[in-house]
């Protein structure tokens, strides 16, 4: 064969297998196109159905929202929030990932959830499939109580006549007026009429339990942050009708934002509270401090204690300056008096520095010089007796007589002065000694009111703080884009639905076909073959009309070519020998070694040798039967010594130079009649007659006959039938090539379907003349039908 190496080596004609080079472009082709009609019909179905889930399925809505969140850590900041953190009671860091969690939050769903009473959903009845309606409906179902825990109901609701509907669930069934009150399993409902007219006939309600429709909505729900740059959230929600998945979705920003303000405001509120019941506490401690100060103040006669200790030590420095004061006058009025009384100063006048500030005295001092002074301008031009000279001299002496008389009185009311001063300043300095006990405790009480004063006017400060960043609370996010659906469904998608219909048009056919090459435990192609064992392929044949196919009519067949090509490639096997015994077996009955050996033996004969076929399958013979060849003496009366040698051999019926020995009767003992000596006279006597030795023997998976037989031959054709012959039954010609229990063995694989995509064939007969029909319908044929890949 074109595609095999044969090398000689230990008397074995060795083929080189073929390697496995990966799937094979045109075998797959070849394969698809055989099958078209499969691909075809799945197509058509495959879109057909797609089609169909196009039509009655319920397309599915991306709504799509955009907030931005107030970032601390990006730049945002919560208005008041500083007044607060200064009393250490207010701490709020938000941050976008937490804002994500929040919009995310079970509870903050449950509120959407309830507040639209989304776990009420109104259907109505098609030809193929119920639709959900919502807004334009003619009635509404509000919950006034609702269980906890309720399992998937349904209801329906028709009108019946002008102001009464019929609710009806299973096969209960009650009728009740429009806005009416019902107790139902579920909890307590109105049924209100909307006003809008009934456009079907019925409609159907499903209620569900407020956590399964909280649970769903969050699994439709999807919050995330588009990179960790920006402090924006995208928000998106699934939905079979937009404007219901609109109103959501807005609800639900409505729904944070309004919580974030109310957080907001009930901190405020918190720290207000918190603020006006410190005041309170503060209120009655300051006011008892401030009575603690009138009680002190009032028991200890202060109405400044600053003003009036900086008095005290004042009044204390002025009454020792009078004192001074007053105890100079009493010196200079002492000095005075000794002046005046000495007799030796009567002549002179008196000092007029020392002279007390008292108006008499001043008087008397001044008319007493001027008389002093007039004397001695008289003493000056007169004498002492001179009368105006006595008389000034009496007049001198008076005056220093008052002037004693008022030195005298002056200095008794001097000395009363010192008296009651020096009395004051030991009472100053007693109260001066006082101060600093009495301030102290002062302080201490100031002390305690000044903090409280302090404490009370910054509360009131940060009351009215907190009120006004109350009154302008923001929530900590802003919406930037509304909810707004998308024009076109995000699922099912059409055309990728379409194409997944084609696509799965050709593979549940490519699959199916797959899996049954893949699966199966027979032989199907020549990979099979070639992958399972290293004997070399011989040739293929394909299948056979009859039991001749190489004479008559069928020597022009494509499987009488395969024959010729089989007895080619077998010359090539043959080539280094003079005698040439072939032995044809097989693994089990039924893979046409009949068939084979007989159309082997009739195309050698038709090549001008000749040729001996033997029947030695001895336990179930079938050569002479279909030949038509009496069996009553063979090989078996041969072996025991009925039969002689000339008269064993006859002729076979297909051609003047092939030959036949049949097996004659079913022996009890076949294989002990191989053994027999006569087998080998039988065998060196007919390899000196004739230029082919064919042996049909028994299939050597199931017995010992052909092994027995081996011993004669020059090389075995091991049959393996196309879709007959096991994968696993290959591994007996593997052992019995790496063993050499056969002589130069070859596969020859039989009975191969010329117009399957398994790989086999040459394609004899399409195109090249050999086939019966005339040339003009062969070249039609040729274009009309693609030949199989074993052509």
């Amino acid at each position: 064969m074109a595609d095999q190496i044969f090398t000689r080596g230990n008397g074995y004609i060795v083929g080189e297998p073929e390697k496995d080079n990966g799937p094979n472009p045109r075998y797959i082709l070849d394969a698809l196109l055989e099958h078209w009609y499969l691909f075809l019909i799945f197509v058509v179905l495959c879109t057909a159905a797609a089609w169909g889930y196009l039509r009655y399925s319920t397309p599915v809505y991306k709504v799509s929202a955009k907030i931005l969140v107030k970032d601390d850590e990006k730049g945002g900041d919560i208005p008041g929030q500083e007044i607060l953190q200064q009393l250490a009671v207010f701490s709020n860091k938000s941050s976008v990932d937490n804002e994500v969690e929040i919009l995310k939050s079970r509870t903050l769903m449950q509120k959407v959830v309830t507040g639209l009473q989304l776990n009420t959903t109104y259907f109505v009845e098609g030809r193929i499939k119920e639709s959900e309606q919502y807004g334009n409906l003619p009635f509404t179902l509000h919950w006034l109580s609702l269980k906890d825990s309720i399992q998937k109901t349904i209801y329906t609701i028709a009108p019946v006549g002008e102001g009464q509907f019929e609710l009806t669930r299973g096969n209960d069934s009650r009728k009740a007026s429009w806005n009416d009150t019902l107790h139902l399993p579920e909890g307590v409902v109105k049924v209100e009429k909307s006003g809008l007219p009934f456009l079907y006939n019925a409609y159907r309600v499903k209620v569900t339990s407020i956590d399964d429709a909280v649970a769903s909505y969050q699994q439709q729900l999807d919050v995330r942050i588009p990179n960790k740059q920006v402090s924006t959230i995208d928000m998106s929600l699934n939905t079979r009708i937009p404007k219901k998945g609109e109103q959501v979705l807005n609800t639900l920003l409505n729904t944070y934002l309004k919580a974030s303000v109310e957080d907001k405001n009930r901190i405020a509120d918190s720290t207000i509270a918190f603020i006006d019941n410190r005041l309170v506490i503060v209120t009655q401690e300051l006011s008892g401090v401030e009575k603690n100060i009138q009680q002190f103040k009032q028991s200890n006669e202060i109405a400044d204690i600053a003003a009036q200790s900086k008095l005290l030590v004042e009044g204390s420095g002025e009454a020792s300056k009078q004192l001074l004061e007053q105890q100079v006058q009493l010196n200079v009025v002492n000095t005075l008096l000794g002046y005046i009384r000495d007799e030796t100063n009567n002549k002179r006048v008196v000092p007029s520095s020392l002279v007390v500030q008292d108006p008499t005295f001043v008087g008397l001092v001044q008319r007493y010089n001027n008389l002093q002074l007039e004397r001695e301008r008289l003493m000056m031009s007169s004498t002492a007796a001179n009368p105006a000279v006595v008389n000034i001299d009496q007049q001198l002496s008076s005056l220093r007589g008052d002037m004693l008389s008022n030195l005298n009185s002056l200095k008794q009311s001097i000395q009363v002065t010192i008296n009651e001063q020096e009395k004051n300043a030991t009472a100053i300095n007693q109260k001066i000694s006082q101060v600093p006990a009495k301030e102290r405790i002062f302080l201490d009480i100031s002390r305690q009111q000044s903090i409280k004063q302090e404490l009370y006017l910054f509360l009131l400060r940060k009351r009215e703080e907190s009120a006004i960043s109350k009154t302008s609370n923001m929530a900590i996010a802003r919406v930037i884009d509304d909810a707004k659906s998308d024009a076109l469904p995000f699922k099912p998608k059409r055309i990728l639905i379409l194409l997944l219909g084609v696509i799965m048009g050709v593979a549940i056919p490519a699959a199916w076909l797959y899996l049954r090459e893949l699966f199966s435990r027979r032989v199907l192609k020549k990979k099979d073959v070639t992958n399972n064992t290293p004997v070399p392929v011989l040739a293929e044949i394909g299948h056979g009309n009859g039991v001749l196919v190489t004479t008559g009519v069928e020597a022009r067949t494509p499987v009488a070519e395969q024959f010729r090509a089989l007895r080619t490639n077998l010359q090539f096997v043959l080539s280094d020998i003079t005698s040439k015994c072939v032995m044809v077996t097989s693994s089990m009955g039924g893979e046409g070694k009949t068939f084979v050996s007989t159309n082997l033996a009739s195309i050698l004969a038709l090549s001008g040798k000749k040729v001996v076929l033997m029947e030695m399958d001895l336990r179930k013979p079938k050569i002479a039967e279909r030949l038509g060849v009496n069996n009553r003496e063979g090989f078996s009366t041969y072996a025991i010594g009925k039969t002689p040698l000339p008269k064993l051999i006859q002729p076979s019926g297909i051609h003047d130079n092939c030959y036949l020995i049949t097996s004659g009767p079913v022996p009890p003992n076949p294989t002990e009649l191989l053994l027999q000596p006569r087998t080998e006279e039988l065998f060196k006597f007919l390899n000196e007659q004739f230029d082919y030795i064919i042996i049909d023997s028994a299939p050597i998976g199931l017995v010992t006959d052909a092994q027995v037989l081996a011993r004669y031959a020059d090389a075995t054709l091991y049959l393996v039938r196309h879709g007959v012959t096991f994968k696993q039954q290959l591994q007996i010609t593997k052992d019995m090539y790496l063993q050499h229990k056969l002589p130069r063995i070859n596969i020859v694989i039989n009975d191969v379907k010329t117009q399957s995509s398994y790989g086999y064939g040459y394609g004899y007969g399409y195109g090249y003349g050999y086939g019966t029909q005339p040339a003009k319908k062969r070249f039609m044929g040729r274009w009309r039908k693609k030949p199989a890949l074993n052509d």
